[in-house]
């Protein structure tokens, strides 16, 4: 029979050894842990390496964000992201409906640049202002004398202008809009440096009513840009002008263009190219103008955007009774500073400013516009 000494001696011995096991499984459980963790970070460091390649070739992948902080469930799906990888050619944009909602995409889709998806519904209530200052000399009589002096022309425009863009299949979208045009004409005539006469007149009226229809015909890849080709008609339903005032309307007009974007995040590149001609109204027909533009648009955040745009063109000699009318060309150039940002789920506030470089150009332009996203 086993003496109460030697029980206790066992159950020494055995206590002895049993904590040494649990010691042993906690060194264990904790050196797992700690390769655990340095798996983990290998596995963030690689995606962050891989996230900044992709962002220099401009892919975008919409669960990315969702795997920073989870590099388990990131190893889990890394070999659907390969297979993702190979569907997607390398510089190919791909933009989701999050990203869609970024003032820079907004801006481009507002620009013409990009296009809306199918179901979806922009409107755009937008005021604009120009300025055009003209001089020219002109010979004043006074008191039996005549004088040389100086008339001014000073044209102030406001346009109020409501578009609506709508997105269909195939790459397609539907624009329509309508202006209602304010101007007034001030006429100041100067000898050296004393007005000698003024008179200001202004008139207002509807614009033309317009329709259009753009698609895309090249989606980006590595070297290519996307391309969207659009057709617009103005129907000549405005009024085109009264007492030598001009309110731009009146005419039929059709136009045709291309726009080509090449992004790379965040800056886009835009170019455009244009083509206006114009249908005979009352023997007067404005001359065909062709313009083109180049600009970059700069994603300053995800709700904020700038854009710095140059364009410029030549409208050909207007016609009369089918003679063309020496020195009615035009040559025009603008130079515009925009912003955007988002200021409610859906609407964007976009202010630009243009500043005329040639003499045919509106010497100053300021359009407030806010597009609203259904």
């Amino acid at each position: 029979m086993i003496s109460k000494c030697t029980r206790i001696k066992l159950v020494a011995i055995a206590t002895v050894l049993f904590v040494g096991n649990v010691q042993a499984d906690d060194a264990r459980v904790q050196l797992l842990e700690r390769k655990l963790q340095q798996r983990d970070m290998v596995i963030s460091e690689l995606l962050e390496r891989v996230e900044a390649l992709e962002h220099r070739l401009g892919i975008q992948h919409p669960a990315r964000a969702a795997d920073k902080g989870r590099p388990q469930e990131a190893a889990a799906v890394a070999g659907d992201r390969a297979a993702d990888g190979a569907a997607s050619s390398p510089g190919k944009v791909v933009v989701n409906e999050n990203e869609a909602e970024r003032a820079l995409e907004r801006s481009l889709t507002r620009d013409g640049a990009l296009l809306l998806r199918p179901g979806v519904v922009e409107i755009e209530p937008s005021l604009g202002f120009t300025r055009q200052e003209d001089r020219s000399p002109t010979l004043v009589t006074s008191g039996g004398t005549i004088f040389a002096g100086e008339t001014e022309r000073n044209t102030n425009t406001v346009t109020a202008d409501l578009a609506l863009r709508l997105g269909l299949s195939w790459d397609s979208q539907l624009e329509i809009g309508i202006p209602y045009r304010w101007s007034e004409v001030e006429r100041v005539t100067n000898v050296g440096f004393s007005p000698a006469d003024s008179t200001a007149t202004s008139r207002a009226g509807a614009g033309d009513l317009r329709v259009g229809a753009a698609k895309t015909l090249l989606h980006e890849g590595l070297w290519r840009p996307d391309l969207v080709g659009r057709l617009t008609w103005n129907t000549g339903s405005g009024k085109s002008g009264d007492d030598g005032i001009s309110l731009s309307g009146g005419f039929q007009r059709v136009s045709g263009s291309l726009s080509a974007i090449k992004r790379q995040d965040p800056i886009a590149f835009v170019g455009g190219l244009s083509y206006e001609y114009s249908l005979e109204k009352d023997r007067i027909q404005p001359g065909a103008a062709i313009s083109t533009s180049f600009g970059s648009y700069i994603a300053l955040s995800p709700e904020s955007s700038l854009r710095l745009l140059l364009s410029a063109g030549y409208q050909e000699e207007s016609r009369l009774s089918g003679q063309a009318v020496d020195g009615s060309d035009r040559v025009f150039g603008t130079f515009l500073v925009g912003g955007s940002t988002l200021v409610a789920p859906g609407t964007l506030l976009n202010l630009s400013v243009g500043m005329g470089l040639t003499d045919d150009a509106d010497d100053l332009s300021v359009m407030l516009s806010l597009p609203t996203r259904f």
